[in-house]
């Protein structure tokens, strides 16, 4: 079964990002089922800000997101809109808005919408997370 996650409660305030995490994690480690990715919505978006900095005494959520990406290849995606409402820019967005650097975390990258629609399509599960 192939499964898509979509995130939309903040990293910060919710747990909706640790147990999409712990969720993905049971995806990859089984031998049936495949995670197509992952898309961030609202203020989930602010996983993927690079300006922030996890006390060393906490767990960081930031961190072993971007390490799931690299270890496993799977898409990390912002909302574009909720994004960039929140200050996240790519670098090609940073230079639309005239700012001076980019706060787009690596493993991460900006999409509209239409990335999610895509996911629904392609896959047989969403599994939502608040």
């Amino acid at each position: 079964m192939l499964y898509a996650l979509f995130i939309h409660g903040s990293p910060f305030q919710t747990k909706a990002c640790h147990s999409a995490l712990s969720f993905a994690k049971t995806i990859i480690a089984s031998k049936e089922h495949q995670l197509k990715g992952v898309f961030f919505y609202q203020d989930a978006v602010l996983i993927g800000n690079r300006f922030n900095q996890c006390p060393r005494d906490e767990f960081d959520i930031q961190a072993a997101w971007q390490t799931l990406s690299k270890d496993y290849g799977i898409e990390l995606t912002l909302c574009i809109a909720a994004a960039v409402r929140r200050g996240i820019m790519s670098e090609p967005e940073s230079k639309r808005y005239e700012l001076e650097s980019a706060s787009l975390a690596s493993q991460f990258q900006l999409e509209g919408l239409g990335t999610f629609v895509s996911f629904m399509n392609d896959c047989d599960k969403i599994i939502s997370f608040k």
